[in-house]
């Protein structure tokens, strides 16, 4: 059954939005869908957990997009799912259904802050166990450390290259 087929035979409410684009799909999810409809994927032959990514926003609110890909070896297709989380809140961890995920959401903590609930082992996977913050999260003030580059190329500083009305800084209380 192709991923179109798939999704027309859901129930509606079973997702926010469902997209296509370059022939393939996007499905936005709550929190309290994304398990049930990743069940509902593998049981379809969406067995691989290619990615699970995120990107984080600033405007038009602050908020983070974590995407999970998944790929169905028999036909080669492939689905993405996608659900906004707003900073500091829980979702659910998916180590349960994928093995592979057990990595990924070690990144998007690290990374983007994410909380994934029931994660058996959610910790720094790239970053200094010390560091404060999470550095892909785009809320903090550019630095300007000087670099040292081979072969004499001087690299710019970020206030030469970005205008200063784009330097906006939002803090969290």
């Amino acid at each position: 059954m192709t991923t179109k087929e798939l999704i027309e035979t859901m129930d509606k409410q079973q997702f926010i939005t469902a997209k296509k684009f370059l022939d393939e799909w996007t499905l936005e999810v709550t929190k309290e869908q994304l398990k049930p409809l990743l069940r509902f994927f593998m049981d379809k032959s969406y067995r691989v957990l290619m990615d699970l990514t995120a990107v984080d926003y600033l405007e038009p609110e602050i908020r983070t997009k974590v995407i999970y890909w998944l790929h169905n070896p028999d036909n080669l297709e492939r689905v993405r799912l996608h659900l906004f989380v707003v900073r500091d809140e829980k979702i659910p961890s998916v180590t349960d259904l994928f093995e592979g995920a057990n990595w990924y959401e070690r990144e998007l903590y690290d990374m983007f802050g994410i909380h994934f609930e029931n994660h058996p082992d959610l910790k720094r996977i790239l970053m200094p166990d010390d560091w404060k913050g999470h550095p892909m999260q785009r809320d903090y003030p550019l630095t300007e450390v000087p670099v040292q580059f081979k072969h004499g190329v001087m690299p710019k500083v970020p206030s030469a290259i970005i205008p200063n009305d784009k330097l906006k800084v939002i803090h969290h209380g």
